[in-house]
C-alpha cells in the first residue's frame, strides 16, 4: 500500500493548532497559549468601538483614545509589558497531549481551535489592549509602506547619498521593530464557558479584585520619565520632605502625618521645570534629573527661609496636620503654585535670594482658612471656593492654577497690603 506524502499544507486543516496548557481555575477549564503580536491580530478580530453593546456582551464600551495610547506604547517602547488577555469560548477546543509532561494539575499539549468557530471566542478582559495591538501593527505597516516609497523616490531622483542613507536607516528601524513584535509574545487565557453571564461575572470579579495604581506610585516607579528619576533623588535627600511624603496615596487628609504625596512632589518638580507647560518627548530627552533635583533643593531652601511655619515643619516643631489646620501652606496646590511662580521668576532671571526675599513678603498672609469675604486679599482673587467654614486650598482646575501662578508671580514683584478676614 502506497503511503500518502504529507506536504505540510495546513490550509485544509479545519483547526488552528497551538502549543499550550490546560488547567482548572475556579472549577472551569482554562487553556493557556501565547501569541506574537502579528499572530494575535490575525487570531483576534479588531474590536469595534462603534459597535453598539447588546445584552450578551461581557465587556464595557471601548474608549478609542485609551486603545490608541496603548498601541503607541507597544509600537514605540522596546521594553513594553502587557498582562495576559482573558478570553472565553464554548466547548469547541481539541486538546492533544502530545507532550507527556503532566504536573498533576496542569497538562501540556497541542490546542486545536476550529477555524469555523473562532468567531465564538470573545474577549472578557483586554479589549483595549487588543484594539491597541491592532492599531500598533497597522501603524507599523503603514509607516513601512511610506518609508519604502520615500526611499524608492529618493533613489529614482538621485538624491544626496546622506538623504538616501537616512531614509534607509528609518526603513530599517521600522522593519526591525515589526520583526521584533512578530517574535515577542503575549499570554492569552481562554476560559471555557457557554454562558455569557459567567463571562460577565468573571469580568466583575477581575475588576473588583484589581487595585488601581495611584499617581504617587506611578510617579515613583516610572523611571523612564525624568521627573520620576528626579523624584527619587529628592525623596531620599530633601530635609523638608524626608519622612513626610506618602509614597502610596495621592490624597492627603487633614490628620495625615504626611505633608505631601509623592504625586504632589512630582507635580512640583514639573512646575519648577516647565511652569504650566508640558514635558514633550524632545525635552524629556534633554532634561537632566540631577539639575531638576538641584533646583528643587534651591526652591525648598528658599521656601523654608521665607516661611517660618515650613521651617518649623522641617525641624520637627510643627506637625504637617497642624500646618494644614492653620495655614494655606498645608495645601499642595499652594505649594505647587509657588513652585510654578519660582520657575516664572527664574525665567525672568531673578536670583534665588531675590525670589526668597519676595516670597517672605507672603508669610503675613498665609494664615487659613479663606472666608468668603470680598475684602479678603486671597478670596478677592476668585481662586477660592465660597464656604461659610472657610477653605484652606485654592481650586486646582488647570485655568485656576494658571491664574494662581500669575497671581503669585505678580505679587512677588509688588507685594499686596494683606487684608485677611479672621472669620466669616
Amino acid at each position: 500500500m502506497t503511503e500518502i506524502e504529507d506536504f505540510g499544507v495546513t490550509a485544509y486543516d479545519p483547526h488552528e493548532r497551538f502549543f499550550g496548557s490546560r488547567y482548572k481555575q475556579g472549577g472551569r477549564t482554562v487553556y493557556g497559549l501565547d501569541f506574537s503580536v502579528s499572530e494575535l491580530v490575525t487570531f483576534l478580530p479588531k474590536p469595534d468601538p462603534d459597535k453598539p453593546l447588546d445584552a450578551s456582551d461581557s465587556q464595557r464600551r471601548i474608549y478609542p483614545l485609551h486603545a490608541k495610547q496603548f498601541g503607541e506604547y507597544v509600537e514605540t517602547t522596546p521594553d513594553w509589558v502587557a498582562p495576559a488577555l482573558l478570553l472565553r469560548g464554548p466547548s469547541i477546543f481539541e486538546f492533544d497531549r502530545k507532550i507527556a509532561q503532566n504536573t498533576g494539575t496542569t497538562q501540556f499539549g497541542v490546542i486545536g481551535v476550529p477555524k469555523d468557530s473562532r468567531a465564538e471566542i470573545k474577549i472578557v478582559d483586554g479589549q483595549h489592549r487588543t484594539l491597541g495591538f491592532h492599531m500598533a501593527w497597522e501603524s507599523l505597516n503603514a509607516k513601512i509602506m511610506t518609508a519604502r516609497a520615500n526611499l524608492a523616490r529618493a533613489k529614482e531622483d538621485a538624491m544626496d547619498a546622506a538623504v538616501v542613507s537616512n531614509l534607509q536607516a528609518k526603513l530599517d528601524g521600522l522593519v526591525h521593530r515589526r520583526t521584533t513584535l512578530a517574535s515577542e509574545r503575549v499570554s492569552v487565557q481562554i476560559v471555557v464557558t457557554d454562558d455569557p453571564r459567567v463571562a460577565r461575572r468573571i469580568f466583575v470579579d477581575i475588576n473588583d479584585n484589581a487595585k488601581g495604581i495611584t499617581g504617587s506610585v506611578r510617579s515613583r516607579f516610572d523611571d523612564r520619565k525624568v521627573i520620576s528619576r528626579a523624584l527619587d533623588i529628592v525623596l531620599n535627600n530633601n530635609e523638608l520632605l524626608k519622612g513626610r511624603v506618602d509614597l502610596e496615596l495621592d490624597r492627603i487628609t487633614g490628620g495625615s502625618p504626611y505633608l505631601l504625596g509623592a504625586k504632589h512632589v512630582a507635580d512640583m518638580l514639573r512646575a519648577l521645570t516647565v511652569g504650566n507647560g508640558r514635558i514633550g518627548k524632545r525635552l524629556e530627552e534633554e532634561l537632566d534629573e540631577q539639575q531638576i533635583a538641584y533646583e528643587f533643593e534651591a526652591f525648598s531652601n528658599g521656601m523654608v527661609t521665607a516661611f517660618p511655619d515650613l521651617r518649623a515643619v522641617q525641624e520637627g516643631d510643627l506637625a504637617p496636620a497642624s500646618l494644614r489646620a492653620s495655614s494655606l501652606l498645608g495645601s499642595s496646590v499652594i505649594l505647587r503654585g509657588f513652585a510654578a511662580a519660582w520657575y516664572e521668576l527664574r525665567e525672568e532671571e531673578w536670583e534665588i535670594d531675590e525670589i526668597t526675599e519676595a516670597f517672605a513678603n507672603f508669610a503675613a498672609g498665609m494664615q487659613g482658612p479663606v472666608y468668603p469675604d470680598p475684602k479678603d486679599t486671597w478670596f478677592a482673587t476668585g481662586l477660592f471656593s465660597a464656604s461659610d467654614n472657610g477653605v484652606y486650598s485654592p481650586n486646582s482646575r488647570a485655568q485656576d492654577f494658571k491664574q494662581l501662578t500669575t497671581t503669585i508671580t505678580e505679587w512677588a514683584s509688588a507685594a499686596p497690603k494683606w487684608k485677611r478676614i479672621a472669620q466669616g
